[in-house]
């Protein structure tokens, strides 16, 4: 196993992240001639921000001003000797003379996002991470332990980032951290270091958020912090499916003889950093990609009715990414010109012959002309399993076809018997085609950044509780 060059110091970052989690922390107001100016005000962490909570003289001149939707900007608030400026104050309850409040970003005084500095990320969990038999892993050394194996690594334009979970054994805690051995300024990090933050998430199923400090360091060792910010992050999402997993027997428990034949031939395998490095570059480039990876995310999540929906949706988006340029090949007429010529002429026939129409009904003609030589939805939707040279089996394209069913509320039998009308038929089949739509998702998307292993078949491991006998296999390459 390879061994990240550096000694890591975490001590430090523990101590600031202890120090502002405790329970009874209080701060002053010290903006000059301000309506807040010398008020006292207790800070609690809460799951995603920092609860302001005081009580003020409400008939002293300056007062005035404090009311429900005051958001006051750039506001300094010391603890102790440490001295800190919030973004924003959001109030969000006003029982006089008590006010309470939310921050979701601040920074230690002097902190410039547009100066260049050393980063690292770091997040409370709120469940350990681990990606043992998700993603090949490195080990490091740092300032609280001797060696620790849980740790990867990716390189996005150019510049290494490390990825690693960490623990403060005295207080019970864990940690995920992302940080970078190149000087660069704020919005240039926090895009590297989100792509393998949401990489990491979809691959283990486990997207970290709700909160995160970004540490800054004035050198490469990284040791003695010079500013800190902390900001505010979507909700974390904690996925029971992940594409892969390495070992055969955490699903296949009851299928012994199975397992200990792809444990014997190591079958499975982890993403090896390379690959993971694509899919964080792929990330990192592509807004539309990072929005589908999300989406898959959070279609894991949800209730039955929208899991499917979400799914599908996303399979429309990586048709696009994965077909680009090559539409045109795919479309009826290969031609640009010829195909240009023949909807030029149905407009005229249209102006000609429908010209009594209504306004709204002769567009809608005109829109479905000017469509006349797209490929359809179900070519579209199967075109990157083509182009990739991933074989499809008649259970997957059944479900390719029910794409619009799901997306306008339907449920169609997914096992090709029709149109479900029993509850419980209706539910095995929304959720059978769910686990299809993701097994297709992980084998396009892994397929795309250029992995070469096995993903889990979601659909086959469930076909005990949808009642269906699949000749498919456990794990589909």
């Amino acid at each position: 196993m390879l061994k990240y060059p550096k000694i890591l110091f975490h001590k430090n970052v523990i101590a600031v992240i202890n120090t502002l989690q405790q329970e009874d922390v209080k701060g002053v107001f010290t903006a000059k001639n301000h309506p807040l100016e010398g008020i006292t005000s207790d800070f609690i962490a809460q799951r995603k921000s920092f609860k302001i909570s005081f009580e003020y003289d409400r008939f002293a001149p300056r007062a005035k001003s404090i009311k429900l939707n005051y958001q006051p900007k750039r506001i300094p608030f010391k603890i102790g000797d440490e001295s800190y400026v919030f973004e924003r104050l959001w109030f969000t309850k006003h029982s006089p003379p008590r006010l309470e409040g939310s921050v979701n970003f601040f920074h230690t005084k002097g902190y410039s996002k547009k100066a260049a500095y050393y980063y690292r990320l770091v997040f409370l969990l709120t469940d350990k991470l681990d990606f043992t038999h998700q993603i090949e892993q490195i080990y490091y050394e740092s300032d609280l332990y001797n060696f620790n194996r849980s740790a990867t690594k990716a390189e996005i334009d150019g510049d290494e980032l490390i990825a690693y979970t960490f623990e403060d054994k005295e207080n019970g805690r864990s940690y995920f951290a992302i940080e970078s051995n190149l000087k660069q300024d704020f919005d240039t990090f926090s895009d590297k270091a989100f792509a393998l933050k949401n990489a990491i998430g979809y691959l283990t199923g486990y997207l970290v958020g709700n909160c995160g400090y970004f540490f800054a360091y004035g050198n490469k060792q990284m040791q003695n912090i010079s500013y800190y910010y902390y900001c505010s992050f979507r909700d974390t999402i904690k996925s029971h499916y992940s594409p892969i997993h390495s070992n055969p027997f955490a699903y296949l428990y009851e299928k012994r003889a199975i397992a200990e034949k792809l444990y014997e031939k190591k079958a499975l395998t982890n993403v090896p950093m390379d690959v993971l490095s694509t899919l964080a570059n792929r990330l990192y480039s592509s807004l539309d990609f990072a929005g589908a990876i999300v989406l898959i995310l959070e279609s894991s999540i949800a209730s039955l009715l929208f899991m499917p929906g979400g799914f599908a949706i996303v399979l429309e988006t990586m048709a696009d990414l994965i077909i680009g340029d090559d539409k045109l090949k795919l479309s009826p007429i290969k031609e640009k010109p010829r195909a240009r010529a023949l909807r030029k002429k149905l407009m005229d026939i249209i102006d000609i012959d429908c010209n009594d129409l209504p306004v709204y009904d002769l567009k809608t003609l005109k829109v479905r002309i000017d469509n006349l030589n797209n490929m359809t939805n179900g070519k579209r939707l199967k075109a990157p399993f083509d182009i990739l040279k991933i074989e499809l089996n008649d259970n997957d394209l059944v479900v390719l076809e029910a794409r619009n069913d799901f997306l306008h509320g339907r449920t169609p039998g997914t096992d090709a018997t029709g149109i479900s009308d029993e509850i419980d038929r209706k539910n095995k089949d929304l959720y059978h085609a769910a686990m299809r739509y993701y097994t297709l998702l992980n084998l396009l998307i892994l397929r795309w950044v250029g992995f070469k292993g096995f993903v889990v078949n979601y659909a086959k491991m469930n076909e005990g509780f949808f009642k269906l006998k699949l000749k498919e296999p456990y794990y589909r390459k």
